[in-house]
C-alpha cells in the first residue's frame, strides 16, 4: 500500500502531463456520492480539461440514461455533454443492436422478395430502470411489458405464466440491471424465459454501492438471484470490466487506451478495467467502496501470486482533488442536484464535438455497431487527426 500511495501535493500533475491524453473517470465515489458532489471533484475535472486532456465518465449505473446524466451533471454546476459519457445501459443497448435486436424479423416473403404477412422483432425483457429502458428504445429495440405490475407469483400464477408465454416466441433476451422495485414475480417471469432458451444479460456485475448507513444492492446482486433461480449464468456483463464495455469506449470514444488514466473507487470493476485494457495508468481513489483494507489484502495476495499483482491499481490516491493536486477539504460543502431544480438539458452538435475533435467535423454515430458489420465502424472518419 505505501508504494502505491501518491503523497505528493502535486498528486498525479507530472504523468498526467507526461503519459495521457484522455481521462476515464467513475461517477459514484468519484464525483459525487448519490446527489452530492464529492468535495474537490467539480475543481479537478475542470483542471484536467484545463491541461488539454480528453474526460470521458464511465459508470455501471444503469438507472439513468446518458441525457439524465447529462442533466444531473448540469445541475451540479459542470458541463458535461451526452457524448462525453458511457453507462452500462448505452452498452447493454449497443450490445443487443449488435446482435439485431434492433432488427425486423421477416416471417413471409412474397415471389420478388417483398415483406408480405406478419413481421416482428426479438423484443426484450427488462428488469431495471428508466436509464435501461430509455436507450434501449434510442437503439430501436422493443422492452417486453411482462409483469411490471405483478408483485407475487404463487403456484397457480406460474401455470398460467407458463401457458401465456406459449403464445408469444419473439421475447429473445432478458436483461438485468438495478431495480429498486425489483419483485418475486419478476424474477420468476425473467427465470422462466430464460429457461425457455431466451439470452441473459447483465448491465453490470457490481454486487452493491456505498450510498448513505452503507452498501445498497447493485444489478449484481439481481443478476445472481436470477441466475440461481433459472439455473444459467449471463452470457454477458455489459458494463465494467467486460471487454465489450472497453471497445466500445476505445472504437467509439476513439480512445487510445496506452495514452488513458482510468479512475475509479472499486478494485474488481474501476481498477480491474483499466488493467483489462492495458491504459498507460490506474487510480483507486478513496472516496468510495474499496478501502485501504481492501488494497492491503490484495497486495498480501499478489505477494504469493503474480496474477493478482496484475490486478492491483498503479496508483492509490485520497480523492480525485488530490490526483490533480488540489486540497481535499472533506467539510467543503458541496453542490446537490437539489440545487438547481430549473435545470434544462440542451444537447447540440457542440456538445458533441468536444467529446469528438475533429477537423473535418465528421461525428459517430450514437449507436455504432451493426449485426452485419464485421469488423464494427471505421474511428478514423472521426478520431482527432493530432
Amino acid at each position: 500500500m505505501a508504494k502505491l500511495l501518491v503523497t505528493s501535493p502535486d498528486g498525479l500533475s507530472a504523468e498526467l502531463d507526461d503519459k495521457i491524453d484522455t481521462v476515464v473517470l467513475d461517477c459514484d465515489g468519484v464525483v459525487w456520492h448519490g446527489d452530492a458532489l464529492i468535495p474537490g471533484a467539480k475543481a479537478a475535472v475542470e483542471a484536467l480539461t484545463a491541461r488539454g486532456k480528453r474526460v470521458f465518465f464511465a459508470t455501471n449505473n444503469s438507472t439513468k440514461s446518458r441525457d439524465h446524466y447529462a442533466a444531473k451533471f448540469a445541475a451540479l454546476g459542470m458541463s458535461v455533454s451526452r457524448y462525453q459519457i458511457y453507462t452500462s445501459a448505452y452498452a447493454t443497448a449497443c450490445y443487443l443492436k449488435s446482435l439485431g435486436f434492433d432488427e425486423i424479423e421477416e416471417t413471409e416473403t412474397g415471389d420478388h422478395g417483398e415483406r408480405v404477412g406478419d413481421f416482428s422483432k426479438k423484443s426484450v425483457y427488462v428488469i431495471g430502470e428508466s436509464g435501461v429502458l430509455r436507450e434501449l428504445e434510442e437503439a430501436g429495440i422493443d422492452v417486453e411489458a411482462g409483469v411490471y405490475d405483478s408483485v407475487k407469483c404463487t403456484p397457480s400464477d406460474w401455470e398460467e405464466m407458463q401457458e401465456w408465454m406459449e403464445e408469444d416466441e419473439s421475447v429473445g433476451a432478458v436483461v438485468v440491471g438495478s431495480d429498486s422495485k425489483f419483485t418475486f414475480a419478476k424474477l420468476a417471469y425473467a427465470s422462466l424465459m430464460i429457461q425457455r432458451g431466451a439470452m441473459f444479460v447483465a448491465t453490470n456485475p457490481d454486487a452493491a454501492d456505498l450510498l448513505g448507513p452503507g452498501l445498497y444492492p447493485g444489478a449484481g446482486a439481481l443478476a445472481s438471484a436470477v441466475a440461481t433461480a433459472s439455473g444459467v449464468q449471463p452470457a454477458m456483463y455489459c458494463g465494467k470490466p467486460s471487454a465489450f464495455m472497453l471497445n466500445l469506449l476505445s472504437e467509439h470514444g476513439a480512445v487510445d487506451l496506452s495514452r488513458t488514466l482510468v479512475v475509479g473507487d472499486r478494485l474488481d470493476t474501476d481498477i480491474a478495467f483499466g488493467k483489462a485494457g492495458n491504459a498507460a495508468l490506474t487510480a483507486l481513489v478513496l472516496t468510495g467502496v474499496s478501502t485501504p483494507d481492501d488494497v492491503e489484502a490484495l497486495a498480501a495476495r499478489a505477494e504469493s501470486d503474480p496474477a493478482v499483482a496484475d490486478a492491483l491499481p498503479d496508483r492509490v490516491v485520497g480523492s480525485l482533488a488530490e490526483l490533480v493536486g488540489l486540497a481535499y477539504d472533506p467539510d467543503e460543502i458541496c453542490a446537490t442536484v437539489h440545487d438547481d431544480r430549473e435545470s434544462d438539458l440542451h444537447v447540440t452538435e457542440d456538445d458533441m464535438l468536444r467529446a469528438f475533435p475533429v477537423a473535418d467535423g465528421v461525428l459517430p454515430e450514437d449507436f455504432p455497431y451493426a449485426e452485419d458489420e464485421d469488423d464494427g465502424f471505421d474511428v478514423t472518419s472521426y478520431a482527432n487527426s493530432d
